[in-house]
Parts: C-alpha cells; structure tokens; sequence
C-alpha cells in the first residue's frame, strides 16, 4: 500500500463516447486491451503509457502493483467498475484490464532489411484478427518484421492488439505507399520473394527443404478474398503452395502465415549479392 493507492473511477460514459467519436470515429489513442498484451506493452515500453485501467475485482491490486513495478507511473493508474472498460470494447476483449498509449512506432523498410532476417508481407489483409495472429506467429517463430500497405490493410486495432497476445508490441511493423515497389527494394537488398498461393505452386515442403535456400527471405500473403494481387505476383521469385489433403480448398491466411513461417522462417545469414 505504501507504494501504490488505489483509485476508484466511476464510469462516465459520456466522456467515453465523445473519446471514440474523436478522429472519425477512431479512438485518438492505442487501445491494448486484455493483461497479457498489456503486460508485453510494460515490459517493452512502460513510458508509452498514458493510463492503464483495471477492473474492480480480487486481483486489481496484485495487477496495480505489479505494473507499478514494472514501471509505469501510480498516477496513471486506476481501479474502475467493470462497466467502465465495457464502455471502451467488449468485455470478451478487454477481459478486465485496458491500457490507453501511445502508439508502436512504425518501422522503416531500409531497418528491417538491414536485419538480414526472414520478413513477412501482407497483400490487402483487412481483418484486424488475422493481423494480430499473424504478428504473434511471426514473433514466435523468430522474424525480424512484417509489411503491409498503408490503404486497403487492416490496422492495429484493440482486437488485432488483442489476437496478437503482445506481440503487436514486439514486432516492427512497416507501412508502405506501394507493396510491389516495396517488394522490388527488397530484391534489390538481396532478398528473395516467396509468394503464397493456394494452388499451382511448388510444394512449401520441397521449397523449404533445397539446401540452397537464400539466407534472405520475405514470405508474402495474399488478402481474405483476393490472395495476392498481380503486380504482387509479378515481384514474386516462387510461389509456394501448402498441399491440402482435406476437402477445404484453401486455409485461412492467418493459419497459413503460421505454416509458411514455420518452414520458411527464420532466415539470417550472410547476406545475398544484389540482384
């Protein structure tokens, strides 16, 4: 108690409405919702916090010490009524625990490429969930980044905050003008494209498996709908296929991020001659 004192919020949902109508109707914050992305938020970047809210309950001053320890500011801090974290989202998402901050910094193309690492790029994936799956499936399976474009992309919402269990905090994202150009900066650093289609590519398993696979790599995914566009397939060295042995044509893309990533990532090595 000596180092934390508990404040208590009533709600003011009016005050809440008027937060979510700023900006078009987008929250003038980044929303990370739920403990265990929040305790990934303090553990990369306790001074993004701006205020952290905690539902009233048996563990609220367990969680207000330990984020206290962890380093972000009493003051920003607070116990609230439950309701009060429903005014923001649904409960299923916020699980009783919301930080409000500052947003990931964006990541540059030229710093990811400098890490010689595996990277991932998204074609017009609009579904916040399945970018936030992908961003965890890319942490755990160790690559240095993910690029999207900046329009017709999903952004980094509370539930793509959320479906990514923190790694959202982790992983540098890019957000590019133009994926094709992007993709060409890439080969032009040495790198090689692997784009990921459903049907007609080579086997990812016989792609993953050639002992010359380039130290290099950038795994590309297509949209929910479209897959990968024309000028994306264009930029692509080899388009990869999971072999399906049930009757469901394709996977859902977050699914075969996961199954990509896994075979083709991570890749540093020496670096690859220009191209």
């Amino acid at each position: 108690r000596d180092r934390y004192e508990a404040r208590v919020v009533r709600p003011n949902r009016r005050g809440e409405r008027g937060r979510r109508k700023a900006r078009g109707g987008r929250s003038p914050v980044h929303l990370v919702p739920g403990e265990r992305a929040v305790r990934e938020l303090v553990a990369a970047a306790p001074g993004r916090v701006r205020s952290l809210r905690i539902a009233e309950g048996p563990r609220a001053e367990e969680l207000a010490g330990a984020f206290v320890a962890a380093g972000v500011p009493a003051a920003r801090i607070a116990i609230v009524p439950r309701e009060r974290l429903d005014a923001l989202m649904p409960r299923r998402e916020h699980r009783g625990v919301v930080a409000e901050a500052d947003e990931p910094p964006g990541a540059d193309l030229a710093d990811l490429l400098a890490t010689g690492g595996t990277l991932a790029a998204l074609d017009g994936v609009e579904d916040p969930r399945n970018l936030g799956a992908i961003l965890r499936s890319a942490e755990f399976f160790g690559l240095s980044g993910v690029v999207v474009p900046k329009d017709r992309s999903a952004h980094l919402t509370p539930a793509a905050v959320r479906a990514s269990a923190g790694a959202s905090e982790r992983v540098p994202l890019a957000r590019v003008v133009n994926l094709a150009r992007a993709l060409t900066t890439c080969r032009n650093a040495g790198y090689w494209i692997y784009g990921t289609v459903p049907e007609g590519g080579q086997p990812l398993a016989e792609v993953a498996a050639d002992p010359d696979l380039p130290p290099r790599r950038v795994v590309v995914l297509g949209g929910e709908h479209a897959g990968l566009r024309r000028l994306t397939r264009e930029r692509c060295d080899v388009l990869v296929t999971i072999p399906r042995r049930g009757a469901l044509g394709s996977l859902n893309v977050s699914a075969a991020a996961a199954v990509a990533f896994d075979r083709l990532g991570p890749g540093a090595g020496p670096p690859s001659p220009p191209r």
